[in-house]
């Protein structure tokens, strides 16, 4: 009987050990699709399905950051969209799961194989908290990965990666917008880069410009055709455009060009060329347009860094600080080893990601210091081994223990929403979960929905008032749009379906327009805002059409009290304006912290265009930092002072101050006709005010009383003003 030999493989133990722990995580990192929640992001997460289940069209009837494919990556989930949101974040995950594989064979050592799996894997520990990092980010990792690839660019397949990675980038403008230009422009960047250094060199122009172009192109078309994905004169027209391009390209050009021979090398771009100029025609031209899409997208980015509230420390800022210089170091050394063009990319990627997460409110910072590990990594496997591969990895030790930092502090900062934990994915409780989700969707979409149905009780109108409203059509303000989904009513939302992210004039006239062109025949109203700012200050053009348009419902003469949201007022339009005609106006030059006083001769109703520019340092720092805010006082004519925060991009509307609630109950008789005390003088105020011209411009507009009446003035008030 021959003896029994057992040859152990440690290379083959290794693989299957690795195998197993990548799938483990594999389903330790699987996204959940999110049920319909309540509150501020709870409910634009369920605007943005619900829109998309409407057919609305992003740029024109709705203008919001995500597009018509948003609900993919961050909507709620729905009866009718559990499967398109459960298959593309199953489909995103999976495919950055292949990608990392790729590159972590293609590294040389262990070290950068670890470094790559780490910096992925670091995201996905908060993303079940933390949705951006889920399959928003995601797609944008898989990108970065994908540029990183030298083998991929310099290969016979370059022009299918370059075409690929240009249509999704066409594809997320329509998810999340700024994903959708980050992916664009780095490509472009990446590119151009090449077609630079094939100049200097005499080496691969033709080739890089064609990248260059194909990858654009492709950008563009598929920007164009996601707009209105089901209309098919638009993928007709791309249709056509490519072919008369390639033909007169390929057939007539030629022939044209044979008396001059020194002009036969555009030959091989005129295709693209003539496509391109075709593609721009059919983009200006058409309705819904893709420009307008940009436009109102801009208007909210812009408005974001005065928007919003939370500053970070100046110690959170130094060390972001030091982990940005030392990312440009290591992208210049990338540079000097051979791919500029990948550091190009990457410096702009960087920079936006800087903004987006120390510009934004709360804890939009985690989105930088969580993603900054991956771009160290695939810095570090192109460096040449030496000194400085070897400080590329204690740089990147430094950017995970940052990362530990930065969570350690938001989570207790908001100990409320985010999970201390950071290992808690990888708990077998947590992986069963979802192993067992991913095998039976059906199972996960039955208890979505049921957890949906659990939330909405807390916004679930009485019988009686859902009755009063019926079918009539209904819009929401200021935010809490998950009571459309709680009592099935007809939804006419406008344009800024938020109120509190109308941050611009374009944008609040845009919600005041659709109200007065389109009256809706109930608002639901709740006087409540975010940040400390006044209700009436969100966008005061549209606060200005619905005071005097909309009165308190006869039918439903009180406060609509909900567990999640009390003293509702539901609205229905006036006969007849309720505010008298324009009066007078008055010009006023107000210097920070002096009072400035509203006078009888001004009007019985005032509303101030207010004009706060930032000086030369100010216009530099919003450009990067969040900006202190700015903020009002009012004084009364009983000499109680109230302050709060206004938008300095939108005052110019036209803020209503001469009589502002302080309480629903104010509120509440305003929109019965009785005004509030009167506002007697006011004054303006910010943390720096370097950062701002020294004189503030404020025009008082005038109107009669119309209906209203003016509360009259108890003894003494007008006595004790100014003691």
């Amino acid at each position: 009987m021959k003896p029994i030999s057992i040859t152990i493989h440690p290379q083959r133990i290794i693989q299957v050990a690795c195998s197993l722990i990548t799938l483990y995580l594999f389903f330790a990192f699987l996204p959940i699709p999110r049920p319909i929640g309540i509150g501020l992001d709870p409910s634009w997460k369920y605007g943005i399905s619900q829109l998309a289940e409407n057919n609305v069209i992003f740029g024109k009837d709705i203008i919001f950051t995500y597009g018509a494919f948003g609900y993919l990556v961050r909507g709620a989930v729905l009866e009718g969209n559990f499967w398109d949101i459960f298959i593309f974040k199953t489909l995103v995950h999976g495919l950055l799961f292949a990608v990392t594989i790729w590159r972590i064979i293609k590294s040389k050592t262990a070290l950068e194989q670890l470094a790559i799996a780490i910096s992925v894997s670091f995201p996905y520990f908060i993303s079940d908290f933390y949705e951006a990092l889920q399959t928003e980010y995601q797609t944008l990792y898989i990108i970065v990965i994908l540029l990183s690839f030298r083998e991929i660019w310099q290969g016979k397949h370059a022009h299918y990666w370059a075409i690929g990675i240009g249509a999704v980038g066409g594809f997320l403008l329509h998810s999340k917008v700024s994903m959708g230009l980050q992916a664009s422009a780095s490509l472009f960047i990446f590119f151009a880069i090449q077609v630079l250094l094939g100049f200097r060199s005499r080496l691969g122009i033709r080739k890089n410009i064609l990248l260059l172009l194909d990858s654009q192109l492709a950008t563009a078309s598929t920007a164009f055709l996601f707009l209105r994905v089901e209309n098919l004169n638009n993928w007709l027209n791309l249709l056509l455009a490519l072919i008369i391009s390639v033909l007169i390209a390929v057939a007539v050009l030629p022939k044209l060009l044979k008396s001059h021979p020194h002009l036969t090398p555009i030959c091989q771009f005129t295709p693209r060329i003539l496509y391109g100029l075709s593609l721009t025609a059919i983009i200006l031209l058409s309705s819904p347009s893709l420009l307008d899409y940009l436009e109102g997208y801009s208007h909210i980015t812009a408005g974001y860094s005065g928007g919003m509230s939370y500053i970070g420390s100046s110690t959170e800022l130094a060390f972001v600080f030091l982990e940005l210089l030392g990312l440009l170091w290591l992208l210049l050394l990338v540079a000097k080893d051979g791919n500029p063009s990948f550091s190009a990319a990457m410096v702009l990627l960087i920079l936006l990601t800087f903004k987006h997460g120390f510009v934004r409110q709360g804890a939009h910072g985690l989105r930088f210091v969580f993603s900054m590990p991956l771009i160290v990594a695939l810095c570090t496997v192109q460096i040449r081994p030496g000194f400085w591969q070897k400080f590329a990895y204690g740089f990147h030790l430094y950017s995970l223990i940052l990362c530990l930092g930065f969570h350690h502090y938001y989570t207790n900062f908001f100990s409320d929403y985010y999970h201390t934990n950071l290992l808690r994915p990888l708990t077998p409780a947590v992986v069963a979960e979802k192993f067992s989700y991913f095998w039976h969707p059906s199972n996960l979409k039955a208890d979505l929905l049921a957890q949906s149905e659990d939330n909405l009780q807390a916004v679930t109108l009485p019988p009686e008032v859902r009755e009063v409203i019926g079918s009539r059509s209904v819009d929401i303000i200021p935010r809490e749009t998950s009571m459309v989904a709680a009592n099935g009513l007809n939804w006419k939302p406008r344009p800024v379906f938020q109120s509190q992210a109308a941050y611009t004039p374009y944008l609040d006239n845009a919600n005041r327009d659709s109200l007065a062109n389109e009256p809706r025949d109930v608002l639901l109203y709740n006087f409540h805002t975010v940040d400390a700012r006044h209700p009436f200050f969100d966008a005061p053009a549209t606060a200005f059409h619905y005071i005097c348009h909309y009165g308190i419902s006869p039918q439903v003469p009180e406060l609509v009290q909900l567990p999640a949201l009390p003293n509702v007022m539901l609205l229905e339009p006036l006969p007849q304006s309720r505010c008298g005609p324009p009066q007078s106006q008055r010009e006023l030059s107000v210097v920070w912290d002096d009072f400035a006083q509203i006078t009888p001769e001004d009007g019985e109703l005032v509303r101030a265009s207010i004009e706060i520019e930032h000086s030369f340092w100010g216009r530099l720092a919003k450009s990067l930092f969040r900006v202190p805010p700015v903020t009002i006082t009012v004084r009364d004519l009983a000499g109680e002072e109230r302050t709060y925060r206004i938008l300095v991009a939108n005052a110019e509307g036209g803020v209503w101050l001469s009589h502002l609630p302080r309480h629903d109950g104010e509120a509440f008789e305003l929109f019965q006709g009785q005004l509030p005390p009167r506002t007697y003088s006011f004054k303006f105020s910010t943390l720096n005010t370097s950062l701002f011209q020294p004189r503030i411009r404020v025009t008082l507009m005038g109107y009669e009383l119309g209906e209203f009446q003016e509360r009259a003035a108890r003894y003494g008030e007008i006595s004790d003003v100014g003691n």
